[in-house]
């Protein structure tokens, strides 16, 4: 594994709000993977999971597999589009999400979050660009 996907990987894991999820991250060139179970404070009213964990776990993803692509800044948000395909009560998820092309300077990924099920539980499409923030400027990126 490359040292730049293990240093991403250790951001991702020492972060105080991804710790939330207690998860486990998978980065490699163009991809993340980010496996997470339900806790109970994770639900909703109606018990499935709540939209800001669905949210949190493909937007994650997708920022990792664009920034494994840029070794030496972090990156932005440009614009970040959610389709909420159906609701779950599971207690396994993974998020995948995948480089699909460069444009005009913008790195568009694809996002998508399964249940233990392997349900398709939601999508997203992200547009990143490059920041000028050095990411040895940034803390746990070591």
């Amino acid at each position: 594994m490359s040292k730049h996907f293990q240093k991403l990987e250790n951001l991702f894991l020492e972060s105080p709000l991804n710790k939330t999820l207690e998860s486990e991250i998978k980065i490699d060139e163009g991809f993340a993977e980010i496996k997470f179970t339900r806790k109970d404070f994770m639900h909703n009213e109606t018990y499935h999971i709540h939209p800001a964990y669905n949210f949190m776990a493909l937007e994650s993803a997708a920022f990792f597999a664009a920034n494994s692509l840029i070794e030496d800044v972090s990156i932005f948000s440009k614009s970040f589009e959610v389709i909420y395909l159906k609701n779950s009560r599971s207690i396994n998820y993974v998020a995948k999400a995948k480089f699909l092309e460069k444009s005009m300077g913008n790195y568009i990924i694809s996002s998508e979050l399964y249940d233990d099920n392997t349900n398709l539980i939601s999508k997203a499409k992200a547009v990143y660009r490059r920041s000028k923030l050095s990411l040895n400027n940034i803390k746990n990126y070591e």
